[in-house]
């Protein structure tokens, strides 16, 4: 049986000012709590040595921390470790619909970072089948970042992953270092942030075979990412899948989150790669937030789906970014599937 590790929805009950304590600074604060998830396997992609905040020489991902804000809107991610100053690619996958995303990367999603997300996708032409993720992970979103240069610089991509293919996905931008604290941050006008912070010299070694773990790292790569921008649904558990990439998103290293099995080595060519035949989840559990709405259909509020409704409905029709009530069925697109569940909820709403 595969274990998956859970972040209870206990995170939901925060307060506000537990929330504003974290700042996306590449350091996982106290208000995250503990761990989510650490590290197991040592790096197959160079153990970092250096100690700056900037460039690097290793990549690894020693743990996640994880905090859901359902009020506020937002998901923070802490993935502890580093990641080598030479344009390797951290990438970030996000299952927060029900019954959508998906399970085996396709190769119509968006074009970003060089088409890097298709480029871990199908291949039917040279029957390649494309990078699948284990049973019951159908990703919905997708994020990815990289970094080099001098001085160093963090760059961000991230991408709806819908189910049919195609969406909204685009460059974030670059990072700017702050002169006083050197805090690498990106602040995009979606309201995606990003930081890293390189200076880990702890955590796994350099050994896939040793005992080494990822316990007491708190610095690596940070996100927050607002929920409207996820697509996420309000109800479903957040899953998270995360790994070290190479600079083409071409050869994936042994660094997962959730961890690989104890002594597997770098996974190389993506597409080539089934989660699901390896023992474990590589992905862990965020507790979802608000009670199912039993009546999602009805968008003005008034208990009743009817006349009023219909109209909302048609006047959101076509493409809808979230957040989106009347997109019924969370596919990004308002159509005759979220007519057709509205009308069958015709009436008075249950309660």
């Amino acid at each position: 049986m595969k274990n998956h590790s859970f972040v209870a929805s206990s995170a939901l009950l925060l307060s506000a000012s537990a929330f504003a304590q974290i700042a996306v600074d590449g350091t996982a604060e106290a208000a995250y709590g503990a761990a989510a998830v650490i590290q197991s396997v040592g790096t197959g992609f160079g153990d970092s040595s250096d100690g700056l905040k900037g460039t690097c020489n290793g990549s690894e991902l020693d743990g996640v921390f994880a905090k859901l804000d359902a009020v506020g809107g937002y998901l923070y991610l802490t993935f502890a470790g580093n990641m080598q100053s030479n344009f390797n690619k951290f990438e970030l996958f996000i299952d927060c619909k029900a019954a959508a995303g998906q399970n085996q990367i396709r190769n119509d999603n968006p074009d970003v970072d060089f088409n890097g997300l298709n480029r871990m996708g199908a291949d039917p032409v040279n029957a390649i089948p494309g990078l699948r993720f284990d049973t019951g992970f159908a990703s919905d979103f997708y994020f990815t970042c990289t970094g080099g240069n001098a001085p160093y610089t963090l760059y961000a991509n991230y991408a709806q992953m819908l189910t049919n293919g195609g969406g909204v996905g685009e460059y974030i931008g670059n990072s700017v270092t702050d002169p006083t604290t050197g805090v690498i941050q990106i602040n995009a006008a979606n309201g995606i942030q990003a930081a890293i912070n390189n200076s880990n010299i702890a955590g796994v070694d350099g050994n896939p075979s040793g005992s080494s773990t990822g316990a007491g790292v708190v610095t690596g790569i940070e996100v927050r990412i607002p929920t409207s921008v996820l697509g996420w649904d309000g109800t479903s558990p957040i899953k998270v899948c995360a790994f070290i990439n190479g600079g083409s998103h071409d050869y994936a290293s042994n660094q997962f989150i959730s961890p690989l099995p104890a002594g597997y080595g770098n996974l190389g060519e993506p597409r080539l790669i089934d989660l699901s035949v390896i023992p474990g989840d590589q992905f862990f559990l965020i507790g979802g937030g608000t009670p199912p709405n039993p009546c999602p259909a009805d968008l003005d509020g008034d208990h009743i789906v009817s006349g009023a409704d219909l109209g909302l409905l048609l006047g959101a029709w076509g493409v809808c970014a979230p957040p989106c009530a009347a997109d019924l069925d969370h596919d990004g697109i308002v159509s005759g599937a979220d007519l057709g569940q509205l009308l069958g909820a015709w009436g008075q709403c249950p309660g």
